[in-house]
């Protein structure tokens, strides 16, 4: 899986994904923080990190791995500073 990342390592990405494969794609959507994600904002839980935007990166890669791209596309809507200039 050849990424293009900006914010957060290939190997981390694929930690993250695997890590994740137990929860189904509409338990993730349900989550608080990933609603709030979905609106614009950021969660505290996720400012908070040394890194934000690679957070979002992840959840933009796992969405992208599951083949939710209607996901994906609000995401960089949302967060444009996913998209690559």
């Amino acid at each position: 899986m050849a990424m293009d990342l900006q914010y957060i390592s290939e190997e981390r990405v694929v930690e993250f994904i695997n890590a994740m494969e137990q929860l189904t794609t509409d338990s993730i959507l349900e989550d608080p923080q990933i609603v709030e994600l979905l609106t614009g904002s950021v969660p505290p839980q996720i400012a908070e990190r040394d890194n934000p935007l690679g957070t979002v990166e992840l959840f933009l890669q796992l969405f992208i791995d599951r083949e939710e791209y209607e996901v994906c596309a609000k995401l960089v809507e949302v967060h444009p500073q996913l998209c690559k200039n």
